[in-house]
């Protein structure tokens, strides 16, 4: 979700957490799905920013959750974030951290560009957030001030919805046409392998 207020800065946050925990629950397509499209809204409405933050809460993370995670996930994940997203990213965070991080973080940092692992911080408390942006910007379940979790998720999900025309365009119209591109076209297999175009059929 997108939080109200910015950093001294001028930074804005995205926000994520889970809401059910449940690990057979837990589905990554979903999930990003979700966090893309509320990504794409954000750069609609908002533009050009100073900078932008993405926080993750990991409070109710568990083993079972990252066991149904997966390198090809993450692999396309961050080369759609450090290739293709056009926000400025200035951080990275992972906040509540517990011991499972370190099985997650084993599975992203190979895909990682050093850029990004510059700007990657895991707090375990809320003391170390401080150092880099107001802790009040966060909702009350992760220490802040901004309102409870699922105020703020219902609000987002009206404004998914309120834009859901939008969206729909979006998938129909805006797409790479790879017969005009210069040079070799670029597919899911030359990207991630035969693996990869197999998984893109699955999730289209």
């Amino acid at each position: 979700m997108q939080l109200e207020g910015e950093t001294p800065e001028g930074f804005a946050i995205t926000y994520g957490r889970l809401i059910d925990v449940g690990p057979s629950h837990f589905t990554w397509n979903n999930t990003m799905k979700l966090w893309n499209i509320v990504t794409d809204l954000w750069i609609r409405e908002r533009g050009t920013m100073k900078g932008h933050l993405f926080v993750v809460d990991i409070e109710g993370v568990t083993f079972g959750h990252a066991g149904r995670l997966s390198p090809l996930g993450f692999k396309k994940y961050f080369t759609f974030l450090q290739d293709a997203l056009p926000v400025r990213l200035k951080g990275l965070h992972f906040i509540h951290s517990s011991p499972v991080m370190e099985v997650i973080l084993s599975m992203m940092k190979p895909f990682m560009k050093k850029e990004l692992l510059e700007i990657l911080h895991v707090h375990t408390t809320n003391d170390t957030v401080e150092k880099f942006f107001p802790v009040d910007l966060l909702p009350n379940e992760s220490g802040g001030k901004a309102g409870s979790v699922m105020e703020l998720h219902m609000d987002n999900i009206k404004k998914l919805e309120a834009n859901r025309d939008w969206f729909l365009e979006d998938e129909q119209t805006m797409r790479v046409d790879e017969t005009l591109r210069v040079g070799k076209q670029k597919t899911a297999t030359d990207l991630f392998g035969v693996e990869g175009s197999f998984k893109k059929l699955d999730i289209d």
